[in-house]
């Protein structure tokens, strides 16, 4: 017999490392059908997400490999990865 899962309990994966965890440990980087690229900290945009550890490792993985843009299949402009790097930074000195 299947166990029910709780509500809420999916998990999500780091486009850097892989790690799986809720998506509340993630930073959320939504594309807008519109083609717009920008970071959904309330998680309220709508389209196709991606989910970041709040770690530099990991945006740096993301950007070498290009799996942000395969992700979310549009190209992240350069301002986004700046302002990503911005919060990971801010959030390892908390």
């Amino acid at each position: 017999m299947k166990k029910k899962r709780e509500k809420g309990a999916f998990l999500r994966q780091c486009v850097g490392c892989g790690r799986r965890a809720h998506k509340s440990e993630f930073i959320r980087i939504a594309a807008t059908a519109d083609g717009i690229v920008a970071i959904d900290d309330k998680s309220s945009l709508g389209g196709r997400g991606a989910y970041l550890c709040r770690d530099e490792a990991c945006l740096k993985k993301a950007v070498k490999n290009g799996r942000m843009s395969k992700t979310l299949r549009i190209n992240v402009p350069d301002e986004i990865y700046e302002n990503l790097k911005i919060t990971a930074d801010k959030n390892v000195n908390e």
